[in-house]
């Protein structure tokens, strides 16, 4: 069959769909860019009570709000994208 390869700095490795790597931060509250989020499974496992508000808000806005919460994201990213120019 057809065998895929992913180049991975100056070296071609064959490509397995089994593959899963996972990462793991420190950060209470990470974002990440809109093409990256919607990719991954984000997992918080630090409940606070303030947390899980933010995260049930989310959800809630996701289901009901669709275009705030495309709003939401289109101004995270750009939040992301001026704190890179300013470095």
């Amino acid at each position: 069959g057809n065998v895929m390869y992913l180049r991975l700095g100056e070296e071609e490795i064959e490509y397995n769909p089994d593959f899963k790597l996972y990462f793991q931060t420190k950060l209470s509250n990470p974002h990440y860019k809109p093409e990256i989020a919607s990719q991954c499974t984000i997992i918080n496992f630090i409940a606070t009570e303030r947390g899980l508000e933010d995260q049930l808000l989310a959800k809630v806005v996701e289901l009901e709000r669709r275009d705030l919460e495309e709003k939401s994201k289109a101004l995270a990213e750009a939040a992301i994208d001026y704190q890179i120019q300013l470095v």
